[in-house]
């Protein structure tokens, strides 16, 4: 099963290319168990469907060989994985065996 993300374009404003991440009440990015998970928790949160439109569900891709935590595919240019609990972005060498 796959874990689970959820972004947005910053602000909710979808002209704006860059994405912002629902955090937990850490400020840390909340990750959820599966895409469905976190679909049900937005919708259980009160989010219109328009709203929930413009969203992001990013699916993770693999497991830090740093911290064991599950990553997702990067969002900057030349990267190919981020992972939330090191605040990284990893090199695909960097992480494949």
């Amino acid at each position: 099963m796959s874990k689970a993300v959820v972004a947005r374009p910053i602000d909710g404003i979808t002209i704006n290319t860059k994405l912002e991440f629902l955090l937990d009440d850490d400020g840390e990015v909340r990750t959820f168990d599966s895409p469905e998970q976190a679909k049900s928790f937005l919708t259980a949160a009160g989010v219109e469907r328009e709203e929930l439109r413009h969203m992001t569900i990013l699916k993770s891709c693999g497991i830090c060989r740093k911290c064991g935590s599950p990553l997702f595919k990067s969002l900057l240019p030349g990267y190919d994985y981020q992972c939330f609990i090191c605040d990284e972005d990893f090199y695909k060498f960097e992480q494949d065996t």
